[in-house]
């Protein structure tokens, strides 16, 4: 039933002018009869009872309606109390238990030695099972041998284009150039003729006389006879050979050389002549022809066109100089086309031996439990064929998968409390949020996850009993750093907002220096009982029952959360809440008010000692 509220004196004296209006109208609804002027008929005894029961049955209904329409409700303040505590909020779910680390090993091919059976304990390289390898041993021999082909070709390739420039190699005289730029050069061919004029070399005889008065270094004078001059030179060759001369003189060979002045030539006739140390001379059995120093024929050692010859006859030219320049592009392409054949052989033996490491010789990567481990022969190929499957059940993960409204409230590394039941108990393990997707994934609901994975590891100091197939709870805390934390808390009801932020309504016998006037700062709730004070206080994080209180107010604390109208005589009764007519005190239509940095809607109430969401602590 619906009780209307009349507060002021006015609606009052309106409510009886009603009042009176009603009975006029029941009065102008009574039977009247005109009876002409005539002398009426006295009433029987039955009808002046009938219409006496009906007076008393009006006059009843009227005071009940005045009492329905314009009796004043009552009002009561509800009021609740400031805690201290922890909120809490959780995002929670199941999952089937998976091994952390596990590892499957097919077998194909022909066992030789086996050394694994399901329920085995196997370390890190504990050797499980050895194939027969003899038919990749034999395809890397074949490669081997195809790669020292490639290696030669890829050799003489890389020679043909270092080689594609012809430079001096030392300082000198270019001559004899037999080549112009157009011309196809092969392989091999002559260029020209390099020399080092600068100084000049000749081999002369000596007598074995002074073989222990010659040595290497030692001075001497060369003269030459067509050009009438005589030079300094020097000793920088003996050569201890069997010469016998016309005479019968036997003698050994000096070569010695002289800076030349730049009119000695190849093929001048020279002598020349030597002092001992008692200033004695001793000369050359005979004459012997000038030499160059230093000669050198210049061959081409690539294949193409002569782009570009940089040097004319008789030009001097210092070493390094590029002289001659050979197109021989198609190398390149060779040399591209050669590397690939060797990378692919490479490739094929590198995965060949790894292979015959690995799979042909099995060793365990993880330690673990051998959960399977079995093989068969093939009838009709004679392979054998099977696998050994290995878990490490130290530590288990489940996959989950989150609500895209959660996701952001997660992050890797989270902890995460874990638990399952069995006939008797309920066990805890500690978890952490190990993996979490970057990318969505949309149901047919249209409803976007995330896939996740957590990983679960015994409490410290148990022992763990958790195997692979069990369903298990988790909890994973998503309060934050703001939240997590023991704090004030107050009924969310409470909770006020006004121009600068929230104000609390708080009991107290005198004004607290603190309080604010509601109804001067925009306050959503003016209307509260006396006693109570407008406190402002620091919201933090909230849940569905409760608002952490940073600042402003202390714990056991009584606060006013909105008004319940008392209906008159025992009737229904309809909570208002400050200014408006149901929902959540000083929030239109129990909308909540947007709180800045709080923390999303979740969690249960939260208890005192911080315990765990969802009952589990």
């Amino acid at each position: 039933m619906l009780w209307i509220k009349k507060n002021t004196e006015d609606e009052t004296i309106a409510a009886e002018s009603r009042f009176t209006q009603l009975l006029e109208w029941f009065a102008a609804r009574l039977p009247r009869r005109s009876d002409g002027g005539k002398k009426r008929r006295p009433w029987s005894r039955k009808r002046i009872a009938v219409t006496a029961l009906a007076g008393v049955l009006l006059i009843a209904s009227c005071a009940g309606g005045y009492a329905l329409f314009f009796a004043q409700e009552e009002r009561t303040a509800l009021t609740g109390v400031t805690t201290y505590g922890t909120l809490n909020e959780a995002i929670e779910g199941s999952g089937t238990t998976t091994p952390a680390d596990s590892v499957t090993y097919e077998i194909s091919g022909t066992v030789l030695e086996w050394y694994v059976e399901a329920g085995q304990e196997v370390k890190v390289s504990d050797l499980l099972y050895v194939l027969d390898a003899s038919e990749a041993e034999d395809e890397i021999l074949e490669y081997e041998v195809e790669l020292e082909d490639l290696y030669e070709q890829r050799s003489e390739i890389q020679e043909g284009i270092a080689n594609q420039q012809v430079t001096a190699s030392f300082s000198g005289r270019i001559q004899d150039i037999q080549v112009e730029a157009g011309d196809e050069i092969q392989n091999g061919m002559t260029l020209a003729t390099l020399v080092d004029d600068s100084s000049m070399k000749a081999t002369l005889y000596f007598s074995y006389v002074y073989e222990d008065n010659i040595y290497t270094g030692m001075p001497v004078t060369v003269s030459i006879a067509d050009q009438m001059m005589t030079l300094e030179g020097t000793v920088t060759d003996i050569q201890y050979v069997d010469y016998t001369t016309a005479e019968g003189m036997r003698c050994f060979a000096v070569t010695v050389a002289a800076e030349n002045p730049g009119s000695l030539t190849e093929g001048m006739l020279v002598t020349c002549w030597a002092q001992d140390s008692n200033g004695s001379e001793f000369y050359a059995v005979s004459d012997a022809e000038l030499e160059f120093n230093h000669v050198e024929t210049l061959t081409a050692e690539a294949s193409g066109e002569l782009t570009a010859v940089n040097a004319v006859d008789y030009q001097q030219v210092s070493s390094g100089e590029t002289l001659f320049v050979i197109d021989a592009s198609g190398y390149e392409t060779q040399l591209e086309t050669v590397e690939k054949q060797i990378e692919n052989y490479e490739n094929n033996i590198a995965d060949l031996q790894e292979e015959i490491d690995t799979e042909y010789t099995r060793y365990s990567d993880i330690d673990g439990t051998v959960v399977s481990a079995e093989y068969a022969t093939n009838r009709m190929t004679g392979e054998d064929a099977g696998s050994v499957v290995v878990y490490n059940q130290e530590s288990m993960e489940i996959s989950i998968n989150v609500d895209e409204l959660d996701v952001d409230y997660l992050e890797v590394g989270m902890p995460v409390s874990v638990y399952r039941t069995t006939s008797s108990d309920t066990v805890f393990y500690q978890g952490e949020l190990t993996y979490l997707s970057l990318e969505a994934t949309s149901s047919s609901s249209g409803v976007s996850t995330f896939a996740a994975t957590i990983t679960i590891t015994p409490l410290e100091g148990e022992e763990f009993d958790l195997s692979s197939g069990v369903t298990v709870y988790y909890s994973i805390d998503t309060s934050g750093e703001e939240t997590t934390g023991e704090s004030v808390l107050a009924p969310i009801d409470a909770l006020c907002t006004y121009d600068d932020g929230y104000y609390l309504l708080v009991q107290a016998d005198s004004r607290p220096d603190s309080a604010i006037d509601p109804e001067e700062v925009g306050g959503s709730v003016t209307d509260y009982p006396s006693g109570y004070y407008a406190i402002p206080v620091e919201a933090g994080g909230y849940n569905e029952q409760y608002v952490q209180i940073l600042s402003g107010v202390e714990e056991d604390v009584t606060v006013f959360l909105r008004y319940q109208n008392t209906a008159p005589s025992g009737g229904d009764t309809t909570s208002e809440g400050g200014e408006g007519d149901g929902g959540t005190s000083g929030f239109p239509s129990g909308e909540m008010p947007g709180m800045g940095g709080m923390g999303g809607m979740g969690g249960g109430m939260p208890s005192g000692g911080g315990g765990m969401p969802g009952g589990m602590g």
